[in-house]
């Protein structure tokens, strides 16, 4: 199945831009993503990494990249940055200076950058998503080339080279180099000391034209209905947390350790992947959870629900007990495992708020968890 140019036209923002992996450089892509509304998870979306040195590590499949002698948390115009030496990479990690705890910090971003990484090789070797690279320096054809070899030893690679518009080659358009590279053109490529300085209008127009025309592109549509008569292999998907669940295998970034019959999320951002129940038109998310308030301090906690990089809903106040919300089955398709990933604002360090012992930043103690078809 494959969508004409029209249908591409009335493909959202949102979804649109979640068919998109930054190859770093900058955070150009990020940003665009971000004002389109959606987060998606990327190791290099919000990272500097140079070109050759993001050959290095594509050619030695980042290995030792989550070594935690190698990841070194700094700080950088009053912003805690992390710095990930082995391959000379840097990226933001969106904590001001004075508001977060540097030693804590690394803690999580050890396990954050095993996470991502591998999400990222799982990404390059799927090839479903089209790899963004920009440059505001000229590219030699020698690093071009090498890029291409290092991205194809992993699977079929479709790489978008974003230039600056010229005579020729407006903003928006895009150029089909060949099967596997094509050409696109935005009005400026942002300044490396002022990146959040972008034509998002031109950048989301090349999006929508590089997807449009990609060749042999993998199509995106609503998860089909199990046609009648047919069972799904499972019809819901259940993760109990605490020691003796089984959330331990599918919990990822922002989890303290498992406790007596719950797990706390912690930190801003907790991440799980849940095994699909089945193809459906949209899903039911229930959960039975513990928000951390402290009155009169903290009275209360927010939580966002993300699946696939968008926001499917919003518990402003979270309360405790049983909570749910639907899942759009566009957001799942045809995966086996379904990304879901809880953002919390207002997590607190009970030493911080409350004078007590605990400095772990608690958010949300999750009881259970299960994914349904709706």
């Amino acid at each position: 199945m494959s969508f004409s140019i029209g249908t591409d036209e009335l493909l959202p923002d949102k979804t649109l831009a979640l068919q998109f992996e930054s190859l770093g450089d900058n955070c150009e892509l990020g940003l665009v993503q971000r004002r389109a509304g959606v987060e998606p998870l990327g190791l290099l979306r919000f990272a500097g990494a140079p070109l050759r040195r993001l050959i290095t590590a594509l050619e030695a499949r980042f290995e030792g990249i989550a070594d935690p002698d190698t990841i070194h948390v700094c700080q950088e115009n009053g912003e805690y940055m992390v710095r990930l030496s082995k391959y000379d990479f840097i990226y933001h990690t969106d904590v001001k200076v004075g508001e977060g705890d540097p030693e804590a910090l690394h803690r999580q971003q050890v396990g954050t950058v095993g996470f991502l990484t591998r999400k990222f090789i799982g990404d390059l070797e799927s090839g479903e998503k089209l790899l963004v690279f920009r440059q505001n320096e000229p590219l030699s054809a020698n690093d071009l080339m090498d890029l291409r070899i290092a991205l194809a030893a992993y699977g079929p690679a479709t790489l978008l080279w974003v230039q600056q518009a010229r005579p020729g080659h407006p903003p928006g358009t895009v150029v089909v180099a060949d099967d596997r590279l094509m050409i696109g053109y935005v009005t400026r490529l942002a300044a490396r000391g002022n990146v959040p300085d972008l034509d998002v209008r031109s950048w989301l127009a090349m999006l929508r034209n590089a997807h449009a025309v990609r060749p042999g592109r993998p199509a995106i549509a609503p998860a089909p209905a199990v046609p009648p008569g047919q069972r799904a292999v499972r019809q819901s998907s259940e993760i109990v947390f605490g020691q003796d669940g089984n959330a331990s295998g599918y919990t990822h970034i922002g989890w303290s350790a498992p406790e007596n019959g719950y797990t706390w999320s912690i930190d801003d951002r907790s991440a799980i992947e849940v095994p699909s129940p089945g193809a459906a038109d949209s899903y039911w998310l229930d959960m039975n959870v513990v928000p951390y308030v402290a009155p009169p301090a903290l009275p209360a906690q927010i939580m966002r629900v993300e699946v696939s990089g968008e926001l499917v809903h919003t518990f402003d106040p979270l309360p405790r007990g049983e909570v749910g919300c639907t899942i759009p089955g566009r957001l799942v398709g045809d995966r086996t495992m379904i990304e879901i990933v809880f953002a919390h604002p207002t997590a607190a360090s009970p030493l911080e708020v409350a004078g007590g012992n605990d400095g772990r930043r608690l958010a949300v103690a999750f009881n259970r968890l299960s994914l349904r078809r709706a």
